[in-house]
């Protein structure tokens, strides 16, 4: 065999062998990545069992049943309704002096 030739499979040999510690690091890598996928999944089916658990306590059926047992009532069964502006909304708004700020309301 010539020097080249040597040279040639020394070279092949040696990225031969850095290619295959890419290949296994790659792979490591991989791993631990569906490892985490697999982790984040379990954390957020747990993640959904706290938050029914807590709705339970502090959700929105949970405050109106405490509501109703300390004897509140929602604004529609309440025996007085009181209207805040009763009348009907201004036609045109007076007109402004010229470097002014203009608020506008919406009436409903």
């Amino acid at each position: 065999m010539t020097r080249l030739t040597l040279a040639v499979a020394a070279t092949f040999g040696v990225l031969l062998v850095v290619l295959a510690g890419i290949g296994a690091a790659a792979q490591l890598r991989l791993d631990r990545q569906v490892e985490l996928l697999a982790l984040k999944e379990a954390t957020l089916v747990e993640l959904a069992a706290r938050r029914a658990d807590a709705a339970v306590v502090n959700g929105p059926l949970a405050v109106t049943s405490w509501a109703r047992a300390t004897g509140m009532v929602p604004a529609p069964d309440a025996a007085e309704v009181v209207a805040v502006a009763p009348g009907l909304p201004p036609l045109a708004p007076a007109p402004l002096p010229t470097p002014a700020l203009e608020v506008r309301t919406v009436w409903r």
